[in-house]
This record gives C-alpha cells, structure tokens and sequence, in this order.
C-alpha cells in the first residue's frame, strides 16, 4: 500500500513536469525548480519529495524545495469518523486489474470476449453510481478537508528542510495538489461570451482560491502546484503554478481565468448526494464488431418542489454572476433557464421553500422559441 502510494505520487510529480512545456513565464520557473535532482535521504516523507537546486548566482546558495504531494477527488465520501475518502482512487485501481486480467485474451482473441465486456459494463455503471451521489460540493470539501490536513503539517516539513539542509541550501516549500473534478458537459460564460464543454472541464473555482486566501501562509507555504483533470488522468491535463503572495494576483499574471459555479447541485451541501436516489445497474449489447454499453437507472424520482428549489437556486447564482460580468459555469439546466428566461426575471420573493423568482409577463409563443433556439444551438 506505502509503495503504491509513493509510485501514485511520483506518477502525478511526473506528469506536472511533462506538462512544463505548455507553461509561460512564472508557473514554468516554479516547474524548472521542481525538475532537480531529488535529495538522497534516508526517510523518503514528510514532505514527499525533496528537490535539490543549483545555486542562481556564484556566491549563492542551492535550494531545497520540499514537494507535499496530495488528492482531491470530486468522487469522495466522508466516514462516519469526518474523515474524507477519494473513491476515485479504487476506480483507478479497477481499470487496471480489468487490464491485467483482459489484456492477453484480447491481443490473443480475433473477437474481445464477451466477460471483458461484462467487467467494462459493471466498472461503467459504478462509475456512473457514484457521479450521481457526488456534487460540485463534495469536490470544494474535499479541497477544503484535504488542504487543511496537510497545512496542519507545514511546520513539520519545514523543520525536516531544515535539518537535511544543514545550513548549506536555502529551503522552500511546495504543496502538489491533485484535483480529480470529473465535471462534465458544463457551459462556461465568460467574457469571450458562452461556449459549451461535452468533455470534463477542470477551471480553478473562486472558492477554491477563496481557501487558498485564507488558510495557506506564504510566509511557509512558497509554492502551489494544482494538477487538474477528470476522475481517471488521461494526457488531457492542466497544470497550473504560483507563489503564494496573492494568490488571485499571481492567476491573473498568467492570464488564467478564476470560475464561479452555477449548478442544480449547489443546492446540496457538504457531501449530501446531489441527484436522485439511484441505483445503476450494468449493461450491454455486441452487435458483431459493435458494443454498446447502458446503465438501467431505477430511482426515485425528486418532487416537483425539490427540483424548481434546485432550479432556482442555481439560476439566482448564475442571474447574479452575469451582471456582475464575473466568469461562471452552468450545468445544462441552469445555462437552459438561465438564457430561455434570465432576462425576464424581475426580482425575488421568500416563501416557505427558499426564494421564488418574479417573472414579468413571458409571450407563450416567445417562450417556446427560445426553447427550441437553445436545443438548436447546444444539441
């Protein structure tokens, strides 16, 4: 378990550095530093990788960056104990022994065998289970839970720097974050205007940054280092670098853009399922060279209430961040309400359920051709 835990943080370290190519200005100097040759130590932890760099000037120096590496998974539960688990990590770990188990009979076999199929189709519909019992929240608690149990540490790790330092290298300090977001087919409004992303999109949130503010000390913590994709890494990463001095401020210096979040599951907090209660079984159908794979969802269905408390919850957020001109994602529903009738809203009333929105007077047949435009353009 320790070793596959060190080979997973090593992996993510890995990655980051392959990424430094697609990095400018600051974030590639942070990735420069992190690619030194690691320091030969007897107690390979705390923090989880030890950097040596070569003195910047002839008088100088060398620098010791301790590397605190850890996971963020918007697939993650919280145990009975408060404790926060990632499940990602065994969906991760059900992918490869599907490959270990699978692979010979299918290089081997002119046709894939139909129990590869099967063990897919049951991995598939698991996943699918767990996306519908996680949230845009469950993500931000899992940063925020993450983030505070490893800053509990810092002072641990600077004082372990120090010592293999021995008053011979300066010392600095890096947090490896590896965010695991798996938000997909979100509509994302910013400045540029409102394009639509099938795939997973993985922004740094405002509150995410708002938890960095607050809780991490430059004057300990010197770097952050956020490795950002969907539930299982593909090459398809974004890797983002910064000093700790103004976080918000050092973003902008690299032109990267800070999201709001507008969804139907804000109305859910903490780790609170945000969808249905469903159970998901697997499915499949070979067709010659064809497969596809379904999930039968069996659920009970929201009440009617629920879902327009939902509905607008979100759309007041979404209202609100686009006046503001601030950038923001949407789920479907959201962005759909959010352009059919944003502009018709007029204000907001309490009753017993939350906040109702105002509508002014809407045409039926207005009505039905914003509908039909929305489904045109985003099908």
């Amino acid at each position: 378990m320790a070793l596959d835990k060190k080979n997973n943080e090593l992996q993510c370290l890995e990655r980051v550095i392959k990424q430094k190519e697609s990095l400018y200005g600051e974030g590639r100097k942070i990735i420069d530093k992190i690619c030194g040759r690691e320091f030969d130590r007897e107690d390979a932890e705390r923090p989880d990788f030890v950097r040596c760099c070569p003195p910047e000037s002839e008088d100088g120096k060398g620098t010791l960056i301790g590397i605190e590496h850890f996971r963020v998974d918007r697939l993650s539960l919280q145990k009975k104990n408060g404790k926060v688990a990632s499940t990602g990590i065994a969906t991760e770990k059900a992918v490869n022994e599907i490959y270990e188990k699978w692979h010979d009979s299918v290089i081997k076999s002119e046709s894939v065998p139909e129990g590869v199929v099967d063990d897919i189709a049951k991995l598939v519909a698991a996943q699918m289970q767990k996306q519908e019992q996680s949230s845009y929240n469950t993500l931000i608690k899992s940063f925020e839970y993450s983030l505070g149990r490893h800053l509990e540490c810092v002072d641990a790790y600077r004082r372990n720097l120090q010592e293999l330092s021995a008053g011979q290298y300066d010392i600095e300090l890096a947090l490896l974050i590896e965010i695991h977001s798996e938000l997909r087919n979100l509509f994302i409004n910013n400045q540029s205007g409102t394009y639509r992303e099938k795939g997973n999109f993985a922004p740094i949130f405002e509150d995410m940054v708002r938890l960095m503010e607050e809780k991490v000390d430059c004057n300990k913590v010197n770097y952050i280092i956020l490795c950002m994709g969907g539930a299982i890494f593909t090459s398809e990463l974004k890797v983002v670098a910064v000093r700790t001095e103004d976080i918000r401020k050092q973003l902008e210096k690299q032109n990267i853009a800070i999201y709001e979040y507008a969804g139907e599951d804000l109305f859910y907090s903490g780790f609170k399922a945000s969808q249905r209660n469903v159970e998901c079984a697997p499915g499949y159908r070979i067709e010659g060279d064809k497969i596809t794979f379904a999930a039968k969802y069996t659920d009970n269905e929201l009440s009617e209430q629920i879902i327009l408390d939902r509905m607008f919850y979100s759309l007041r957020k979404a209202l609100a961040y686009r006046k503001q001109g601030r950038n923001f994602v949407a789920t479907y529903g959201t962005q759909m309400v959010l352009d059919v009738l944003g502009d018709y809203v007029a204000g907001w009333k309490p009753d017993k359920h939350g906040l109702f929105p105002i509508l002014k007077p809407v045409p039926i047949e207005t009505f039905g051709h914003r509908m039909r435009m929305f489904s045109q353009k985003w099908q």
